[in-house]
């Protein structure tokens, strides 16, 4: 029997992550309540937070001051090698790390700056410093990502990083930590 290689993730756009709402309400209307698409929503919905909450207890696991350190999001878009940016829930993880007085640094090669912008109030770089992060959270795979290899992916970092892959796009022995 083989195994589905299911893993889990952020889960953003408008089918799966707009759509349950309008099922919901229509099942709710009815009334049925859908206690298991409501828990999954309640799931997904929290996923920026968790991400974030491990993120740091890493990063204080390695002694890494978290207030005002430098974190790399590589990704924005809600879904790899595709531009949109419509329901993406990497804001969420953005969003939780400013709460902890974190400066978030944001690249995406499928982004526009001008659309992060006026989505989501966020600026892109798309060219950051070798040696400047002391997180790296890869959270999407785009095909760009995938041919810096980890040893690039890594230089972004200082010598004492923490490099969290959500995709599992690197190698397990290479990165800190996976969703």
């Amino acid at each position: 029997m083989e195994l589905l290689p299911f893993r889990p993730w952020l889960v953003g756009g408008h089918c799966i992550g707009v759509a349950p709402y309008y099922l919901t309400h229509k099942a709710q209307s009815v009334g049925y309540h859908p206690d298991m698409i409501l828990a999954g929503r309640r799931q997904n919905d929290g996923m920026g937070a968790c991400v974030v909450s491990q993120l740091v207890k890493n990063m204080l696991k390695n002694r890494i001051q978290v207030e005002g350190v430098n974190v790399l999001v590589m990704g924005l878009t809600f879904k790899e090698n595709y531009p949109d940016l419509r329901n993406t829930k990497v804001v969420d993880i953005v969003k939780e790390l400013k709460e902890y007085n974190i400066n978030v640094d944001i690249t995406d090669p499928w982004c526009e700056s001008k659309d992060a912008e006026r989505e989501y109030n966020l600026t892109l770089n798309q060219t950051p410093e070798a040696g400047s992060y002391d997180a790296i959270i890869l959270a999407v795979s785009h095909d760009e990502f995938k041919k810096l290899d980890a040893e690039n992916i890594c230089k972004f970092g200082k010598e004492n990083h923490v490099l969290y892959d959500l995709k599992y796009l690197l190698p397990k022995k290479i990165v800190d930590m996976r969703l």
